[in-house]
């Protein structure tokens, strides 16, 4: 077991995997804005959610090996674990939607998706900043920016599962098939809010 690390190797992999969220996001953004060869842009979105478990993988190896961490043990892995969770409910949400052979995105996926991007990119600016602690003003921001955007997805959600479940005449099996993609979006968005609530417990033990 290493006593120190070197100086920014975990800063790097908590940058890296929020770097990949956001590509990945915007993967799949792009995927329900254009639905044109869908399998093969999901299978690029499972690509980047497959570097995503390597990154977290490297972290927690990283981590057991060394004895003393730049930030609290407990909190690099409620870190890793948060956005490698955004990545697997992203991934989750385009493979069902392969799977159960969807025609057409909805317009509220496409809503989900854009919230989706933004969470993701307000997420990478507050783990790049965890360089510099004292920027507390910046994190507070992010953090509220961030609640606000699960706000309105939640809003979104609501609102699909409404017009799915109260459709005239719908589908049961058309019903079930939207309402597992939609809960996925918004599991991904939920998980942005849980790494932004890690961040908020950070700063209130170091800054």
């Amino acid at each position: 077991m290493r006593w120190l690390p070197s100086k920014t190797l975990f800063y790097d992999l908590l940058d890296q995997q929020a770097d990949n969220i956001v590509a990945l996001c915007e993967r799949f953004r792009d995927f329900v804005e254009d639905f044109t060869d869908p399998t093969a842009k999901q299978a690029a979105i499972e690509e980047l959610e497959h570097v995503g478990d390597r990154l977290t993988h490297e972290l927690f190896n990283q981590m057991h090996a060394t004895f003393v961490t730049p930030l609290d043990k407990d909190d690099l892995a409620a870190l890793a674990s948060s956005l490698d969770d955004v990545a697997d409910y992203v991934d989750a949400a385009a493979e069902r939607m392969i799977l159960y052979k969807i025609e057409e995105p909805s317009p509220e996926s496409r809503e989900l998706a854009a919230y989706l991007v933004t969470a993701s990119q307000e997420v990478s600016r507050a783990v790049h900043g965890l360089r510099d602690l004292r920027q507390r003003e910046a994190f507070t921001q992010a953090n509220q920016r961030i609640h606000e955007i699960e706000n309105r997805s939640d809003e979104i959600y609501r609102r699909a599962l409404g017009a799915l479940f109260n459709a005239p005449g719908a589908d049961p099996i058309f019903v079930l098939k939207w309402k597992e993609v939609y809960e996925r979006i918004e599991m991904a968005v939920d998980k942005c809010e849980d790494v932004a609530n890690v961040i908020e417990g950070i700063l209130l033990k170091y800054a």
